[in-house]
């Protein structure tokens, strides 16, 4: 690479970070006084639960006292209203996420879109009193763990502990993901050992994700029948919810099953599939309105740095591997979940400290898509 390439590269990455407050602060002004109120329902709810003004009914609001008790234990300054808590942790997080982004020494200008993209997702969607604030928290000690000098295997297992952890205390479906990171770092490697990587060997990996995700199904249904039964009805259960709960066009964004699942294994697997592909490449959203726009052209980018990633996998960088590999598990697991592109979009952007690091390290592997094609030719 020449002098002035890299001189542009670098300049590229200070151009990032001296936006990254402009767009964190336009950001909030979207949030605050533009986005409709239906958008932050549940932060409302919790803060009204924080304040003594709304009362804690069982069900699924009873689930909500958790993340109450969380953001109270850390109110040291005695926030009482939706609005400072989000600008608060909005000032906190973006500080936070610009140190991480500072590790980042060159950029292309594709990753400054997608670096200004995120911090306005993040600070519109996360940075608030809501779940998402603390489903990033557990990925900034991923970010920390993989970033540690240890060996790979410690780091794998360690990132499988934190998933595992918060199956515990927080979504009790990240147990799901615990085993996939396993599976799929193992697949990984299976790819990276390849003497040239080609097109058959990532089409392999995908295939034999999904058969590593139906296998694990099959076997939790004699471990943990259960919440294999849930996973088998989630879906189907969540998007009535929706359409019953919407009144004002809120279900539009509804994930719904291709076809109804019924306690079914094979029609499960088979919607599986078609909804893994659907939220990876959501272009079904911009039928149904324009202003999905956005959402889809971060997506787009999510999904070519992933691509980016595998066929560039001979020479990734160890912490790579790691960090991949934990949010392919986090996507295969959010698959069976989610019940909105909404939703799938928030808890999305909260793994950006670990999906940064895939994403920069595409950068720094510009002469390695060169030697991929040279090889593939």
């Amino acid at each position: 690479m020449d002098l002035a390439a890299k001189k542009r590269r670098i300049q590229n990455r200070n151009t990032a970070l001296f936006l990254m407050v402009p767009t964190a602060i336009l950001a909030k002004i979207i949030q605050l006084f533009f986005l409709p109120d239906k958008y932050f329902f549940d932060s409302w709810r919790m803060v009204g639960m924080l304040n003594g003004k709304v009362e804690v009914g069982g069900g699924a609001w009873g689930g909500y006292q958790d993340t109450v008790n969380f953001h109270k234990s850390i109110n040291i300054l005695k926030l009482t209203t939706a609005e400072q808590f989000s600008i608060f942790y909005g000032i906190v997080m973006t500080i936070v996420i610009m140190i991480i982004v500072s590790f980042c020494k060159e950029m292309e200008m594709k990753e400054v879109f997608f670096t200004l993209m995120a911090t306005g997702v993040l600070n519109i969607y996360v940075f608030g009193f809501n779940k998402e604030m603390i489903q990033i928290l557990y990925f900034l000690a991923i970010f920390v763990l993989i970033s540690l000098p240890i060996s790979n295997i410690i780091k794998m297992l360690g990132c499988a502990g934190v998933y595992y952890i918060e199956s515990i205390l927080f979504r009790s479906y990240y147990v799901m993901m615990a085993g996939m990171i396993i599976g799929i770092y193992l697949i990984l490697l299976f790819v990276r050992n390849a003497k040239v990587v080609k097109k058959t060997h990532i089409l392999l990996a995908v295939i034999a994700c999904y058969i590593m995700v139906f296998a694990l199904f099959y076997l939790s249904s004699f471990i943990y029948p259960k919440d294999y039964n849930d996973a088998l009805t989630v879906r189907d259960e969540t998007t009535i919810t929706i359409d019953n709960q919407s009144e004002d066009g809120g279900a539009k964004s509804a994930i719904r099953n291709p076809a109804q699942v019924n306690g079914n294994i094979g029609i499960f697997m088979y919607d599986y599939i078609i909804n893994s592909v659907r939220m990876m490449i959501p272009i079904e959203l911009l039928l149904k309105s324009p202003g999905y726009f956005p959402f889809f052209v971060y997506q787009f980018f999510i999904l070519s740095y992933v691509f980016r990633a595998l066929k560039n996998i001979k020479r990734m960088d160890s912490k790579v591997m790691v960090a991949l590999s934990c949010f392919l598990s986090f996507f295969l697991g959010s698959v069976v979940f989610e019940p909105d592109f909404g939703s799938w979009v928030r808890h999305e952007a909260t793994t950006f400290p670990v999906f940064q690091l895939i994403a920069y390290n595409s950068v720094n592997n510009i002469e390695d898509s060169t030697y991929y094609e040279a090889e593939n030719a």
